[in-house]
């Protein structure tokens, strides 16, 4: 019996080597296959170095970018002090996910804010937005930035990503903590989804292996691109509970800061249209955020009023992203919004 046993262990081991040796060949020739076709010397350093990020604008032909999130940062400072003696200048910081950050569809790529900026040269703004970003991450990335700088105006763009403060641990633990213990009753596709995200943001080829299942499943359609996870009332309304937190929280932090116009964006995304506010995820979000424009200083501009009128293939790529047709549709709207009611652009 003991024999038998360490027959398998050591049979077991051996394929465990196999596997990570395979593993190894595996990463290691995805990063020097794109090296060659990036001349990018950070994919080595990609899943090492947590500021860089990767981000594929079009796969099939090998549109790709991996950048390091501290320098943008950095070229966004130096751009802002080249205009600091501009009297007209209405600074704006954005934030939000990759509906924000933008640039998801290849070619036909931009983002609303830098549409926006488009539509008024005397509009300097500054994108804080980055793909998955949720309210989590954006408050303590606000109160970092407002210690250097105060804007004119802040517009916050989040939503679709709510559901990824289940991932890891939210930043209002304490105050949630009493529902957080019962929240998604399959606790072992969180689990997977853990896995998967760690995964992706560590080795290269399962990164691209995950682009390509996306983007065949999403051709075929066999997924929703934009499907969130399953979950119950009782999970959403936690969710949406810590959404209202963060975004009080943002909205104190700018107050106290002397941001003069706090504004909440309300995005919608392709079956969205036809809207429906009576599906129980859009009726939390907009209970909530007409809750808090209710009891601060914050106003909504709300992308959805004539929303219906609008042709959805040439506005998105995919489920959620814009092309940059439905990135200026969103910035005229946005735009129109405040010329109307901003009290720093009426000035």
């Amino acid at each position: 019996m003991f024999r038998k046993i360490k027959k398998l262990s050591l049979f077991s081991i051996k394929y465990i080597f196999i596997l990570i040796f395979f593993i190894f060949i595996l990463e290691s020739l995805t990063r020097m296959f794109f090296f060659l076709i990036l001349q990018e010397k950070n994919i080595f350093k990609y899943g090492f170095n947590k500021d860089l990020e990767i981000h594929t604008l079009d796969l099939s032909k090998l549109e790709i970018s991996i950048f390091n999130q501290n320098e943008i940062n950095l070229i966004n400072k130096k751009k802002d002090k080249n205009l600091e003696n501009l009297d007209t200048r209405v600074v704006i910081w954005t934030f939000g996910g990759s509906t924000t950050k933008g640039n998801n569809c290849g070619s036909d790529s931009s983002s609303w804010p830098n549409e926006l900026q488009i539509l008024n040269k005397s509009f300097v703004i500054k994108n804080f937005a980055q793909n998955g970003y949720h309210t989590d991450k954006s408050v303590p990335l606000l109160w970092k930035n407002l210690k250097d700088e105060t804007p004119n105006i802040i517009i916050w763009a989040h939503k679709f990503n709510v559901s990824k403060a289940l991932y890891g641990s939210t930043r209002n633990k304490q105050l949630l903590s009493y529902d957080f213990k019962d929240l998604n009753k399959n606790k072992f596709f969180l689990f997977i989804n853990r896995i998967d995200k760690s995964f992706k943001q560590s080795f290269l080829f399962y990164y691209f292996f995950d682009q390509i299942i996306l983007r065949v499943s999403i051709k075929f359609n066999l997924i929703e691109p934009d499907k969130e996870i399953l979950l119950d009332n009782k999970s959403l309304e936690i969710l949406f509970r810590n959404y209202e937190i963060n975004t009080k929280d943002a909205i104190n932090l700018s107050k106290q800061k002397n941001v003069d116009e706090f504004y909440i964006l309300s995005l919608f995304k392709r079956k969205d249209v036809p809207i429906k506010k009576n599906n129980y995820f859009n009726y939390l979000f907009y209970k909530t955020i007409y809750n808090i424009e209710k009891n601060t200083y914050s106003k909504i501009i709300d992308l959805t009023k004539n929303v219906n009128q609008i042709d959805k293939n040439n506005f998105f790529c995919d489920g959620i992203h814009k092309t940059i047709i439905g990135n200026q549709y969103v910035s005229e709207i946005i735009y129109k919004y405040l010329i109307n009611n901003s009290k720093i652009l009426s000035k």
